[in-house]
């Protein structure tokens, strides 16, 4: 499958665009090193146990998800010590950081001119797909979204899951670290599934200021295919 990235080049929801990711796609936490840092050496994944930065300036820093247990108070750890700046995405602030990320080192990519490091989410390790439609997908936005919100159009998923149930497709609205969930589906395992409202004529609007984020979990599997897709359209007024 096409990753999001790919699809959109990294940027803003526009209206009538289509959003895209796969296995191991979603990108959870958007890493911008801060001019403090200097030149960057690595940024590293160990499932399980943390995340370390190596860089000029600040040398090694590391997060233990022992200690930042859930995905909010890691990025608010890496944004307190004033090196990277972290922003969550394709996830809710709330969820644990354990066997949560993609293993290994993060190679950089360039959008727009900027260098981002994305901590990708490990879909069949944390058993769940997820995508935030938000005004931007950029790290240290500086446009106000006091005045804008999203609206969720449709999405369509395909995963094969260990146990398909109520409440397992899920949108929820954020905003500064307030997670309300909006709406509960039963989900469906091994078949391309569309949810949409007034066959998509209708739609899902966020508060002013605030993001969606569309999430497919399962609490027991979520096997690893080529063939998973989490895809939603979306508006940004």
């Amino acid at each position: 499958m096409s990753s999001l990235d790919s699809l959109l080049t990294r940027k803003a929801m526009t209206k009538g665009e289509v959003a895209q990711v796969g296995t191991d796609e979603p990108v959870a936490i958007r890493i911008k090193a801060l001019a403090a840092a200097g030149a960057i050496t690595s940024v590293t994944v160990t499932t399980g146990t943390g995340i370390v930065f190596i860089s000029a300036n600040g040398g090694t820093d590391s997060y233990e998800f022992g200690t930042y247990t859930t995905v909010g108070a890691l990025v608010d750890a890496i944004n307190a010590d004033g090196m990277f700046e972290a922003k969550v995405l394709d996830t809710l602030r709330s969820y644990a950081t354990d066997d949560q990320f993609a293993d290994g080192a993060i190679t950089a990519s360039t959008t727009d001119g900027v260098s981002y490091y994305d901590v990708l989410v490990d879909t069949s390790e944390a058993k769940y797909f997820a995508y935030r439609l938000t005004t931007s997908r950029a790290v240290g936005e500086t446009k106000p979204k006091g005045s804008r919100r999203v609206h969720l159009q449709e999405f369509v998923y395909y995963a094969t899951l260990g146990n398909a149930a109520a409440d397992d497709v899920q949108v929820w609205e954020c905003e500064e670290g307030v997670e309300t969930q909006k709406m509960g589906l039963l989900s469906v395992s091994a078949t391309k599934t569309t949810e949409n409202f007034a066959s998509g004529e209708g739609r899902l609007s966020s508060g002013v200021g605030k993001d969606l984020v569309v999430i497919l979990v399962d609490n027991t599997s979520l096997a690893d295919s080529a063939d998973n897709f989490l895809r939603v359209i979306g508006e940004v007024e």
